[in-house]
């Protein structure tokens, strides 16, 4: 960082952190709105309270140019005391759920996920980081040390990175809001700043709507409340006025709306929405005496914070259900009555469940009440009344069985006029019976049925025609009455005193002497005339019973054969045609009894030539033309044909007569596919596994040479050739050596036999390195006489060596140009130093 960006947030001209948070806190429930407190109820409010505290740098500047004070003391002083007021309190609770509980959140530069009060180190300056002091604590006389030794270990130091802080805080009210013990709590943010929301000195956009759009969130379950110690602080600035560019104080005040809950749905400073009704989440303070005298007024409302009362309006509800009833009506209305005795009105919204409970329990009671049960009195007499009655005496007693159906004996006391018309009902349909006079037939031994007879009371009654089947060889003589019997027609007067009697049918026997070919225009026809016999009827009585058993034969009226019908069955065949030319022979048949004319001798001459001839003799092989196909019939003079149709040609014939092109060494023989009947197509297929296969042979052709031998021990390979056609067997890999041939010697260096001297000449050879052939040979020749040559290289080579040494000691030696390099580095160190330290100051 450099000196710029260090004054640049080391100089920030607002008022910041401490003071910012004590006299917002002040300002904030000097001008609380009135929906945050409940008056007089019984129980305070536990508050679970986020302070997010701005600790750059600037914080140990003093509040005022006339007011010395630090806002760091002014910031530890005023927290320290709002610890103590919460810690008396929270002592004074025995339950928890009644305490409060205070996070704090420090911030200034990078964000840490820990919890503490970390710094880090950037171009050798230190920074707060942003981060969470402490986690929710509930802080009493016994434990508020812990607390306070927290807000006492605050350094400033860095930036203002709020978007960082409100993240963080986000993180806090979550916690709260997931925290099941924590369910009756409020929620509260104090965020509280003494500049610009900033990376490094001037005021950031995204700095500034990060914090904007993160507190839209927590709005969701928690208020915000924004507080400036700053010079520009001004909670009447809501945005920009007028044309041209933003100033500092409309971008700071806009900013500090946006963060509060003035705007729930800001979403930035320049993009705020609609402000809250009656909303004053945003304050600020310009000195350290206003924040003193407003901070005592601040512990005193948070710690006065009270429950508003239950919600009563279910019970009262449930009460008017109550009210509404009519007590006598039902079994027992005590519980009812103990239900809403036992509702208690000094219950406040966290015994919300409770007063539910007790509107429960209320309508529980309600729903459970009995009726007493209705008066079937009258109901019971009117049944009692129809139980008496003969209903089979009446034409119609399914009225009164209806009304007596429909009964329903769980009525209870608020329907007893539907009981009373259920009463009225039976007997309204006993008053509307009307007598039925029961008279019935009695068929005395006869078999099947008659409807009884409709018989008018005090009226006269005409006997009808017996429909009874009369029994076994009698007939019907009349009807009886007591003792008299009525012939079919007379007349009778049936009174109540016949009541139920029976008119029977009287019978007797049967004489079956009347030989009559029809009785009553019915034919007592027993057996029909046929061909050899006569016909045959049965006997009947005078009365026209005809008998089933007795019976008389009428003479002379047999048939005799008639052969003029033909059927055409192997019965009556007499001879059949033996081929396709000659036509079957039947015999007549008895147009009456089908007795065939070839039984009987009188009739030989009763037969006939049918239409239908033999059957054809239709050749084996097979006939054919260009598109069909067919068997002929043989039998002379007929020119018939079977199994005709269209060749097909769909089988698969290897023959030569149907071949199509030959196997080749790749391929298989193709034929053309035929027709049943031989008839040869144009579509081919190919025979499987007829392919030839190549006939490699060796041909030593430079075209067909695989690999050339590399020495004098490899032979040529070539690749085999097919003397069909002509493909080689390189895609097989199959090759044969040339033995023929042979590789080239591959030939060494230079390799000395013999050392020459100066007496005598040495000798050496080039030999194959793979056989040891020896290829070549050459004489080395003498030495000479080299003794005075080589005391003048010796005198040269020491004076090189002089020479060269003298040079290494002028140019090679480089150990004394370390100490002004090291000199130099020291004197740029201190320079920068130097700079440094001014910039700091």
């Amino acid at each position: 960082m450099n000196n710029i960006q260090r004054k640049g947030i080391g100089k920030m001209k607002i008022y910041k952190k401490v003071m910012a948070c004590i006299l917002t806190l002040m300002m904030f429930f000097a001008q609380m709105p009135v929906n945050v407190f409940a008056a007089n109820q019984k129980n305070n409010i536990p508050l679970d309270i986020v302070l997010v505290l701005d600790v750059s740098g600037s914080m140990v500047d003093p509040i005022t140019l006339t007011d010395s004070t630090k806002r760091i003391t002014i910031l530890k002083d005023s927290i320290n005391q709002f610890i103590e007021g919460f810690a008396e309190n929270n002592s004074k609770q025995s339950d928890e759920k009644y305490q409060s509980r205070i996070s704090i959140i420090k911030f200034a530069g990078d964000k840490s996920d820990k919890v503490g009060n970390d710094t880090y180190t950037e171009n050798r300056y230190r920074y707060n980081y942003t981060q969470i002091m402490n986690d929710f604590f509930t802080a009493t006389n016994d434990n508020k040390a812990k607390l306070e030794d927290v807000v006492n270990s605050i350094s400033p130091a860095g930036a203002t990175r709020s978007d960082f802080a409100m993240e963080l805080a986000l993180k806090q009210i979550n916690q709260s809001k997931n925290d099941e013990s924590r369910k009756d709590a409020k929620r509260i943010v104090f965020f509280v700043t003494d500049g610009q929301p900033t990376t490094l000195n001037n005021f950031d956009d995204d700095v500034a709507n990060g914090a904007i759009n993160t507190s839209k969130e927590i709005k969701k379950d928690a208020e915000v409340y924004t507080f400036g110690m700053f010079s520009l602080t001004d909670p009447s600035i809501t945005g920009h006025v007028g044309s041209g560019s933003w100033s500092d104080a409309e971008k700071f005040n806009a900013y500090m709306h946006g963060v509060s809950s003035n705007y729930s749905d800001a979403q930035s400073y320049k993009n705020l929405g609609t402000r809250a009704e009656n909303s004053a989440y945003y304050m600020g303070a310009k000195s350290s005496k206003e924040a003193t005298a407003i901070f005592d007024s601040v512990i005193a409302k948070l710690l006065s914070m009270t429950y508003a009362g239950a919600d009563y309006t279910d019970v009262d509800a449930a009460i008017k259900r109550a009210n509404s009833l009519n007590k006598d009506n039902y079994k027992d209305f005590s519980k009812v009555e103990d239900a809403i005795n036992a509702v208690n009105r000094d219950k406040d919204i966290t015994e919300q469940e409770v007063v539910n409970g007790y509107a429960k329990a209320i309508n529980e009671a309600i729903d459970q009440l009995e009726y007493k049960a209705a008066d079937y009195t009258e109901v019971d007499k009117a049944i009692e009344k129809a139980n008496k009655l003969n209903k089979d005496n009446y034409k119609d007693f399914s009225k009164v069985e209806d009304a007596i159906k429909t009964v329903v004996r769980s009525k209870n006391i608020t329907e007893q006029d539907e009981v009373d018309a259920m009463a009225k009902a039976i007997n309204d349909a006993i008053d509307a019976l009307v007598f039925q006079l029961k008279i019935k037939y009695g068929s005395n031994g006869g078999t099947g049925t008659m409807a009884n007879p409709t018989v008018e009371l005090d009226k006269e009654f005409i006997f009808q025609k017996c429909e009874y089947v009369a029994p076994n060889g009698k007939h019907f003589k009349g009807w009886q009455v007591d003792n008299t019997v009525y012939k079919v027609g007379d007349e009778r007067v049936f009174t109540k005193d016949d009541q139920n009697k029976e008119i029977k049918a009287v019978w007797e026997e049967h004489t079956f002497d009347q030989k009559l070919k029809e009785v009553n225009g019915v034919s007592t026809l027993k057996d029909k005339a046929t061909c050899t016999t006569n016909a045959i009827y049965y006997k009947s009585c005078a009365c026209g019973q005809v008998s089933t058993t007795e019976t008389f034969e009428d003479k002379d009226t047999k048939l005799g054969h008639e052969y003029t019908k033909q059927i055409k069955d192997s019965k009556y065949l007499k001879s059949q045609g033996s081929n396709c030319q000659e036509h079957d022979v039947y015999w007549y048949a008895c147009s009456r009894c089908d007795v065939s004319a070839k039984d009987d001798e009188n009739a030989q001459d009763k037969y006939y030539e049918s239409a239908e001839v033999g059957n054809h003799v239709f050749s084996k092989d097979w006939h054919k033309d260009s598109n069909n196909h067919w068997h002929s019939c043989t039998v002379p003079g007929c020119n018939e044909v079977s199994d005709k149709g269209n060749h097909v040609y769909n089988q698969e014939v290897e023959s030569s007569e149907y071949l199509a092109t030959p196997a080749t060494c790749m391929t298989p023989a193709r034929y053309y596919k035929s027709c049943i009947c031989g008839a040869k197509g144009t579509e081919a297929f190919a025979a499987t596994g007829t392919h030839l296969g190549h006939a490699y042979i060796e041909v030593k052709n430079p075209q067909f040479l695989r690999e050339k031998a590399t020495n004098c021990k490899e032979h040529d390979t070539y690749w085999y050739v097919c003397s069909r056609c002509g493909k080689t067997s390189k895609t097989i890999n199959k090759y044969y050596e040339d033995k023929d041939s042979k590789g080239e010697h591959i030939s060494s260096d230079w390799i000395i036999d013999q050392q020459p001297t100066v007496a005598k000449e040495g000798s050496k050879h080039k030999e194959c390195t793979v056989c040891k052939e020896v290829l070549e040979t050459e004489k080395i020749a003498k030495l000479e006489n080299v003794k005075t040559e080589t005391k003048k290289e010796e005198t040269a080579s020491k004076k090189e060596i002089k020479v060269e040494s003298k040079k290494a000691v002028t140019t090679g030696d480089n150990t004394n140009s370390i100490v002004p390099i090291v000199l130099l580095g020291i004197s740029l160190l201190g320079i920068y130093m130097i700079v440094m330290k001014k910039y700091v100051r």
